[in-house]
């Protein structure tokens, strides 16, 4: 080794080890599947970020599927696709080297503001910055964001944000200011952030702040900062907010046609934005019973305790950063950072049933880190050498402590279950957790469970529509048809715009033998939803009945056109083609759908017909006896089985 190899070795060691930790604690996140929580919508049953093609692409970037614009995010989807299928191992691994990348990136920007205010004597400013990004990269408020694949947004903007912000640092703090490189960098990091989730567009605001602190490119009096000399600062701002409004008038449209803002009182907006300000305070500070969602309570009272206290404790950080902002101006910087970058989701424009996330605060706490490394930073310099073990002590429980908490966290969104069991234990009331526990609890054949989860959401949210139409199709199951049409008209009078809740009452009607009617119905719910594939294949199996085969396989292959790993639209499409004396064709279907679904019981027993029809004996006899695996001693798979044996000279089982 030269000489010349131990500094940069040195300086590559401590983004090393919080790269390392990072990726230690996040580790057990790959171990997670999908959720049944966006996961299914975003991924599961999405087909059109599969792949990069020109479809793929102007999907991506048109696309406002569930409220958000993100086009980068859905193109690192698609990366992830190509490579790993659906298996969630990958799409988990490109979270967690993001987040740990992040990790690297924050402490570049740390070190910058460590650089600034080091001073002989105290902790060489790499050592604060690891210690910044260790408690930014493994707190618990993370967990949310990286573990949880529907939020790739998150981990992929704060990429592109934090190198917006270091280019930025180093485009105006360093000797040369008027190297374009880094402005070009800056731009172009911001534009990227844009485009992988709006709620960076606050970042040219942030960008304001540092102006004034650390920066001093602006003066501490806002009376001054519009005068000629400053012009340029304001000037090159307009490079940020033109684009940053178009991407928030964006956003605000996306929400708008997903139904979900709505108008509340003032006292209200404010009761929510005080508590999100002091929660995600609070949660940094202490990081216990974190909560997957928080639901806003109903009916919501902003005069409630919580919303009051709240509402007290900005007012008086608030007050108190502003009297001490010359003796100690990072502390207003941060302060002002944090409520500016929070300002989207702080309830000022009300969307959704949430009161809080965690996820909200993976940009917004940014500040926070910098400033407890900052502070450790100036004890040191004035503690004596017994403190000075004792903060060396405290610093290491510390991050053992965060890391500990966030293995844990991590575990709770392992899979569906696990994680609204989880949320109920710490938050009973939260409608959305009962009805989506119901949904994992009735795939799993527990109907009298899913069934009392559905009901204790009614009881908490009466208006909750999809608790109606959930309860529905678990009635329908039960054969109870008319309690079940009941509860899909009720959760449309809710919704009138529902198409699941269309889809499910024309499954119920046509139970009844009400054909027609549940035709209009599935028709409804495609005009509302174009890309629902179930609505499509139950109108496929609707006008199977009247014998218009044609029609029939047009919308099976309509569903399998939107989701091609569809198997139930494969075995029905299969029936049509058998029916219509194209066995080939037939038999090549009913092989997907077990390739997609191997223990698929009717799509074995029709293939056993199809081929016993074309004399492949064989094949067909090891059909019918995975039929019977399945689902053992079944009248019509035992006589086809032994007529076919019989049939082919064989011996018969006796039973």
């Amino acid at each position: 080794m030269t000489d010349g190899s131990a500094p940069r070795l040195s300086r590559w060691a401590a983004p090393a080890v919080v790269v390392l930790v990072t990726l230690a604690v996040f580790w057990p996140a790959l171990r997670g599947g999908f959720l049944n929580w966006d996961d299914d919508v975003n991924i599961l049953t999405n087909p059109h970020y599969r792949g990069l093609g020109w479809g793929n692409l102007r999907w991506m970037f048109t696309t406002m599927r569930n409220g958000p614009y993100q086009p980068l995010s859905w193109l690192s989807l698609a990366v992830d696709y190509l490579f790993w299928g659906m298996n969630p191992l990958g799409y988990h691994l490109t979270n967690v080297l993001l987040h740990a990348a992040n990790a690297a990136l924050f402490y570049a920007v740390a070190l910058r503001f460590a650089s600034r205010g080091a001073a002989p004597g105290g902790i060489p400013p790499r050592l604060t910055a690891a210690l910044a990004a260790l408690l930014f990269a493994i707190h618990p408020l993370r967990v949310e964001s990286v573990a949880w694949v529907t939020e790739r947004r998150d981990v992929l903007s704060g990429f592109f944000y934090l190198g917006a912000v270091y280019a930025y640092l180093r485009r105006h703090a360093d000797e040369n200011p008027s190297s374009q490189g880094w402005q070009a960098l800056c731009w172009s990091s911001f534009a990227m952030a844009l485009l992988s989730k709006g709620i960076v567009m606050t970042l040219p605001l942030v960008f304001i702040v540092l102006d004034v602190y650390p920066l001093r490119r602006l003066p501490g009096q806002m009376g001054q900062w519009f005068k000629a000399t400053y012009r340029r600062v304001w000037l090159e701002k307009a490079a940020y907010l033109i684009p940053a409004l178009i991407i928030a008038l964006v956003a605000y449209v996306g929400q708008q046609r997903l139904g979900s803002l709505f108008v509340e009182s003032a006292a209200a907006h404010c009761a929510k934005a005080c508590f999100g300000l002091a929660f995600y305070l609070w949660k940094t500070v202490w990081p216990v019973d974190l909560c997957p969602l928080y639901e806003s309570p109903i009916p919501f009272d902003p005069f409630a305790w919580p919303f009051l206290a709240s509402t007290a404790a900005v007012a008086l950080i608030t007050a108190a950063l502003v009297l001490a902002r010359r003796r100690w101006p990072a502390g207003l910087t941060a302060g002002v950072c944090y409520a500016v970058t929070l300002a989207p989701v702080l309830g000022l424009v009300s969307f959704g049933s949430q009161l809080a996330a965690d996820r909200y605060s993976y940009l917004a706490c940014l500040p926070w880190p910098i400033l407890a490394a900052g502070g450790g930073g100036w004890a040191w310099q004035r503690a004596k050498a017994w403190s000075r073990a004792i903060l060396c002590l405290g610093a290491a429980l510390a991050l053992t402590g965060l890391a500990g908490l966030t293995w844990r966290q991590v575990g709770v969104w392992h899979d569906s279950q696990t994680f609204w069991e989880y949320t109920l234990r710490l938050r009973p009331r939260t409608s959305v957790a009962h009805t989506d526990l119901g949904n994992v609890l009735a795939a799993q054949g527990k109907t009298a469970e899913a069934a009392a989860h559905y009901r204790e959401a009614l009881r908490i949210r009466p208006d909750w529509a999809e608790a109606h139409t959930n309860l529905g199709l678990l009635l329908a199951g039960q054969g109870r048809l008319d309690e079940a049409v009941a509860q899909h008209r009720e959760a449309l009078r809710i919704k009138p715009d529902n198409a699941e809740a269309h889809n499910n009452l024309g499954l119920g009607l046509a139970g009844q033998g009400r054909v027609e009617e549940a035709v209009e119905h599935y028709r409804a719910a495609l005009s509302i939803k174009p890309e629902l594939a179930e609505a499509y294949n139950n109108l496929g199996n609707a006008l199977v009945g009247p014998g218009r085969l044609a029609d029939a396989a047009a919308q099976y292959r309509d569903a399998l056109r939107i989701n091609p790993d569809y198997a139930p639209a494969h075995n029905n499409l299969a029936n049509v083609l058998a029916a219509q004396g194209q066995t080939e064709a037939s038999a090549a279907q009913y092989r997907e759908a077990l390739r997609l679904a191997p223990n698929y019981f009717e799509a074995h027993y029709n293939l056993g017909l199809i081929l016993a029809k074309q004399g492949k004996v064989d094949e067909a006899l090891g059909q019918f006896q995975e039929a019977l695996r399945i689902r053992p001693g079944l009248a019509p798979t035992l006589r086809n089985l032994e007529l076919l044996r019989k049939k082919s000279g064989r011996p018969q089982e006796h039973r």
